[in-house]
């Protein structure tokens, strides 16, 4: 999450700022001697010494704690704008309400999206790359076996018709093996039989349906896929606090690629239509 920017730093308590990045903390800790910090600065400051990097004192993950009360509210009152305001984003809040702005933020979303993208256009160009070399080392090695059989039998002419089938075979499996690598890479494999996908595991999910969009494999069962991505969507409705990040996009790229498979009955792509109408 791209972090704000205090409108006002002058008027921002000194005791609200994290003495480590020196930053107002965007998810902010409490020692058990009052001290404020970023939740990933004091973590990790702790892992060193079980000290408060402040005063000393004893203090361990355990005994951290969250804002509450008068100082939590002071500090959720604390005006910010967007971290991506130079980008063209025209929001201002409180720091209270920035954690909600930057799912919707147009401009940090379409970075996200483009930072996905390239991610994934990087893993298909590697995984290009591998194949191509497994095709040439299989076309080299089909190669040195033709050579080798024309070598012992160029002289027996007894056996020259065996040879000729032998060939011809020969080049229909490098043909079917080329047919085959192009159109099923050796990927690792997606689906293990079970239908335990998660929250945590839609991004997989996303790539088992994207793989086979118009050939489903007879062994994975559509309806329990769609009740997989029913039970996603309803943790996205309930909008919890511990949904993976950046679970709002990874879901609108389900049901894309839901809406885009032929795996569903007509009723079932309704439903999905309806939920991505709610959310994006």
């Amino acid at each position: 999450m791209v972090a704000p920017v205090v409108l006002k730093p002058e008027q921002v308590p000194e005791d609200l700022i994290c003495s480590i990045c020196m930053t107002l903390p965007l998810d902010p800790i409490l020692t058990p001697c009052e001290h404020i910090f970023c939740r990933g600065c004091i973590h990790q400051a702790l892992e060193g010494s079980n000290q408060c990097p402040i005063d000393r004192m004893a203090c361990t993950t355990h005994q951290l704690r969250t804002l509450a009360g008068c100082i939590f509210r002071v500090w959720g009152s604390i005006p910010v704008k967007c971290g991506n305001h130079s980008d063209g984003c025209a929001w201002t809040g409180s720091i209270g309400d920035y954690a909600n702005h930057t799912h919707l933020c147009s401009r940090g979303r379409s970075s996200r999206i483009v930072s996905a993208l390239q991610g994934k256009l990087d893993q298909l160009e590697e995984e290009n790359s591998k194949l191509k070399e497994e095709l040439q080392s299989f076309q080299s090695g089909n190669a040195i076996l033709l050579r080798t059989l024309y070598s012992n039998r160029q002289d027996d002419e007894s056996s020259t018709a065996t040879l000729k089938q032998e060939n011809a075979q020969l080049k229909e499996q490098l043909q079917n093996s080329k047919i085959e690598l192009r159109s099923r890479p050796n990927l690792p494999g997606l689906f293990t039989g079970t239908y335990n996908f998660t929250r945590y595991d839609v991004v997989q999910l996303s790539q088992l349906i994207s793989r086979y969009l118009e050939n489903k494999p007879k062994e994975i069962d559509s309806n329990q896929i769609y009740n997989c991505v029913q039970s996603c969507y309803r943790d996205l409705d309930s909008n919890y606090r511990d949904n993976p990040q950046h679970y709002h996009l990874d879901m609108k790229m389900l049901l894309v690629t839901c809406e885009a498979s032929t795996w569903f009955t007509v009723r079932q792509r309704e439903n999905m239509r309806g939920w991505y109408g709610v959310h994006f």
